[in-house]
């Protein structure tokens, strides 16, 4: 029996459930098993996934990847980690919620829209976060491409007085 069965197993189950919908799935080491998923599939992958025992999604990590932006949702049943990359065109960046299944990705998805500028389908209206309701909404401070001297310079955090 191979070290990784256990993970071969989720990652053919995976390839079997979504296919069409996965690409470059592998085990890059024990207890680890990432993949790319067709966004639109998203909140099912999450729903199977949990359903499986991989029930608790442990963090988000949005991306930049210059023409695309995207995001890492790792889930995990406290043994394996399952991650899943999704990405969208920096053009018209959009994703789906998850928050019907993780009720709990509510700050995660939050933070695409503010810090990336990743519209997140299905979010409900109400307050920024994390940066401050004030904030400029045409400004994405992960982005890689943001300038935040650019930013400074119109929105002084403090300013000086003139010498």
């Amino acid at each position: 029996m191979s070290e990784f069965a256990r993970e071969e197993k989720v990652k053919a189950d995976i390839e079997a459930k979504f296919a069409g919908a996965v690409t470059n799935a592998s085990v890059q080491r024990k207890n680890r098993v990432w993949l790319e998923l067709e966004p639109s599939r998203l909140p099912e992958l999450l729903a199977w996934l949990k359903a499986a025992g991989f029930d608790h999604l442990a963090t988000v990590t949005g991306f930049d990847e210059g023409e695309n932006l995207g995001a890492h949702y790792h889930m995990t049943d406290t043994k394996m980690l399952v991650n899943v990359k999704v990405k969208t065109p920096r053009t018209n960046p959009v994703l789906p919620s998850v928050l019907k299944v993780f009720p709990g990705a509510l700050s995660y998805e939050l933070e695409l829209q503010d810090m990336l500028g990743i519209k997140v389908e299905g979010l409900p209206p109400g307050r920024r976060y994390p940066l401050d309701d004030d904030f400029p909404t045409d400004q994405y401070p992960l982005r890689k491409d943001w300038k935040v001297e650019e930013y400074l310079a119109k929105n002084p955090l403090f300013p000086t007085e003139a010498k």
